[in-house]
């Protein structure tokens, strides 16, 4: 497989298509992704695609037609998903910081959710009960190492419900 691009074809494809032109390529893609089953073979993985690294819809129809779910942290990621042709149930909407009614569209939508704070978890009991399943964002409250401004499991995290609730 030719990983890269001549410069006589990234002319001829800026010609043909317009610039600004974003190119991606579907064999690598594809390669990672067989990269990712191949190393979990034999376990019940699933694997769901960050669809906030980049929400290009026909790179979603292709991350689809490999055999991978998507993550979205957006109701419009949501969205977007299912017009790329995910069934809801390949989709997972964890998202943060959110008002109620973005939960209530993804849960009209079917998608799997993950709530992370514990205001949207009640009110989210409240109205569907043990109607519609869901999973909970914890947040362990450790610090592990590494740079606090990107690290999630700290106490001072803005992602999870706190273990401590």
């Amino acid at each position: 497989m030719n990983k890269t691009l001549t410069n006589e074809q990234l002319i001829e494809a800026a010609t043909t298509y317009g610039t600004p032109l974003y190119v991606y390529h579907a064999e690598k893609i594809k390669e990672q992704y067989q990269k990712l089953q191949t190393a979990f073979e034999g376990m019940n993985a699933s694997f769901f695609y960050a669809s906030k690294a980049l929400t290009n819809l026909n790179v979603l129809r292709y991350i689809k037609s490999i055999g991978s779910n998507v993550d979205c942290s957006s109701i419009n990621e949501v969205q977007l998903a299912l017009r790329a042709g995910f069934a809801p149930q390949q989709v997972l909407y964890t998202s943060n910081g959110i008002e109620f009614s973005e939960i209530e569209a993804a849960a009209a939508l079917g998608v799997h959710i993950n709530i992370d704070s514990l205001s949207n978890l009640e009110k989210f009991g409240k109205k569907f009960g043990k109607a519609y399943p869901v999973g909970i964002r914890i947040r362990p409250n450790i610090m592990a190492g590494g740079n606090l401004k990107i690290a999630t499991g700290h106490d001072k995290s803005k992602f999870g419900i706190p273990v401590t609730q």
